[in-house]
C-alpha cells in the first residue's frame, strides 16, 4: 500500500508544478517522475495481488493428535 501512496505522491508533485506527462509536458524531468510514479503504483498493485493470493492459499495445519 505504501508503494501506491508514494507513486501517487510522485505523480501529484509533477501535476502540482505543472510538469507532468499527463499534462502534455514531455521533458526528461516529467517523464522520470511520472514513470517512477506509475512504476510504484503498479508495483504496489502487484504486491497486493500476490499477498491476497498467498493469503487465500495458505495451507491449514491438521489438528494435533492427542
Amino acid at each position: 500500500m505504501r508503494d501506491i501512496f508514494w507513486g501517487v505522491v510522485l505523480i501529484a508533485i509533477g501535476l502540482a508544478f505543472g510538469g507532468s506527462v499527463f499534462l502534455g509536458d514531455f521533458s526528461l524531468f516529467s517523464i522520470l517522475f511520472d514513470g517512477l510514479g506509475v512504476f510504484f503504483i503498479i508495483r504496489g498493485l502487484v504486491r497486493m495481488s500476490r499477498a491476497k493470493r498467498d493469503a487465500a492459499t495458505q495451507p491449514t495445519l491438521p489438528p494435533p493428535n492427542h
